[in-house]
């Protein structure tokens, strides 16, 4: 059930905020939302609820045992609960996720022949299981107590506003909303502005743009001018922060209609200075979660070593966010450029290309950022040279296959908008209109209906597409 569909927009979403604000007693809300919560991803995903069932046991019961552990002052046992709550979640995530990959190397480097067949992964387990670790390493690090509430953690993990494609939330920043969930009207409108705008984002700007690179992505590359190449990674760079984002910012918006305040993760990427820069901006808690839970423990662990330690560690960082987006060597590749990229800015590029100008910062930027998407989005790795070709010109500016023969000209207009949302500008506009108050609020709020009425007309004229990270 996306949240671009017609069946959420009008039946499930609004059943459910007048189910969670009608009851008398505020602490049923919680049981409301996880019951919404399983209703929503058994409609998504129904021969997976089992594992939505094991992840909430198993973090659940290990996070019991660590705080009993903590308390009797058994500090080993605490450690021995924290290291089997770890490897049963990433168990789950690999067993799912990722064993037909690791077959595949066995077969590659071992006179193997093994018979299997890849499973169909849980929607969003990428995103529950890394929150589900978070918790865990929050109890055994005493940032915060274990939730001794069943239906209290299961809302925490399994809310469906981040369930199956984030931000990757850790309880510590919607707690108090769950102990004491409040009713207040102007966050709720503040939360369907959020969720029209992402709406909007979603549907009219990248499921456009899908279709043309849809078409230019399985077309053959060795055919292909520079102009369609061009137009191709272009329309697919702006399509990916479209479709995230607004998918984030659905998420950020319905949580603040239910009285959460989840974590942005999109802070414009494409504004960025550098390829650090970048990734403090784009999937922010993603970047957090290795930043806080991998990164800086490495470097604790390893603090007396002095030659290239956090250089390595940034690049088993950034390895393990490419093989987190997908069981597949394109993604590794995509994780381990941006990784050398990033070791080279903090060895001291970084602050060379500080003192250029902001244009130069920029270009750079965009270049390596536009490139990159080219890792993520061809899968097969043989097809990258023919992709790369056509790009620069071996082909010449125009070929056989043209934007009249895939049908792809009616969406060059869309491309303008896509930039101007990718920009800062239109957010900003709008804060300073919400700032003003008054008529000019009015005036927003009846831009936003109708918005949200021409948004409807277009998801009832083509359709939507599924969101892009619910692969991953």
């Amino acid at each position: 059930m996306p949240f671009s569909s017609i069946t959420f927009i009008f039946l499930f979403l609004p059943i459910t905020l007048i189910l969670y604000y009608i009851l008398p007693r505020k602490r049923w809300r919680n049981l409301i939302l996880v019951l919404t919560s399983l209703f929503f991803f058994i409609w998504s995903d129904p021969t997976h609820i089992h594992v939505l069932f094991t992840s909430i046991l198993i973090n659940y019961y290990v996070g019991l045992l660590i705080g009993k552990s903590q308390e009797r002052n058994v500090g080993n046992k605490a450690k021995t609960m924290m290291w089997i709550g770890i490897i049963l979640n990433l168990l789950l995530l690999g067993f799912y996720k990722y064993t037909g990959f690791f077959l595949d190397i066995l077969e590659a480097v071992f006179p193997l022949t093994i018979n299997y067949t890849q499973r169909a992964f849980p929607l969003g387990v990428s995103f529950f299981t890394f929150s589900g670790i978070s918790y865990i390493l929050d109890i055994y690090n005493e940032i915060n107590p274990p939730e001794k509430n069943l239906v209290r953690f299961s809302a925490y993990l399994i809310m469906f506003p981040k369930l199956l494609q984030g931000p990757i939330t850790r309880y510590m920043q919607i707690k108090d909303e769950l102990l004491a969930p409040k009713f207040i009207p102007l966050q709720i409108m503040e939360g369907v502005r959020r969720f029209i705008g992402g709406l909007a984002k979603k549907v009219m700007l990248a499921d456009s743009l899908s279709i043309a690179t849809q078409k230019i992505f399985t077309a053959n590359f060795q055919e292909m001018g520079a102009g369609l190449a061009w137009f191709g990674l272009i329309a697919y760079t702006l399509q990916i922060y479209l479709d995230f984002s607004g998918y984030t910012d659905m998420a950020i918006g319905i949580g603040q209609m239910l009285g959460f305040k989840l974590p942005e993760n999109f802070n414009f990427p494409y504004i960025s200075r550098s390829i650090s820069d970048f990734w403090r901006r784009w999937h922010m808690t993603l970047g957090a979660w290795f930043r806080t839970y991998l990164f800086i423990p490495m470097e604790y662990a390893r603090k007396r070593e002095k030659f290239l330690r956090q250089q390595t560690n940034l690049l088993i960082v950034f390895l393990l966010t490419g093989l987190w987006h997908g069981a597949s060597w394109n993604f590794v590749i995509w994780g381990v450029y941006y990784g050398f990229i990033v070791v080279i800015e903090s060895s001291g590029f970084g602050k060379k290309l500080k003192k250029t100008s902001p244009l130069i910062q920029h270009s750079y930027s965009l270049i390596l950022i536009v490139i990159g998407w080219i890792f993520f989005r061809i899968t097969v790795i043989q097809q990258w040279g023919s992709f790369f070709g056509a790009l620069f010109g071996t082909n010449g500016w125009t070929n056989s296959i043209t934007f009249r023969s895939l049908n792809v000209l009616f969406y060059l207009p869309f491309l303008l908008p896509s930039v101007l949302f990718s920009l800062p500008f239109m957010n900003q506009l709008s804060e300073k209109i919400k700032n003003k108050g008054g008529k000019t609020l009015v005036a927003l709020d009846l831009g936003y209906i109708l918005l949200f009425l021409f948004t409807v007309t277009f998801i009832l004229s083509k359709g939507f597409t599924a969101f892009m990270y619910a692969e991953f």
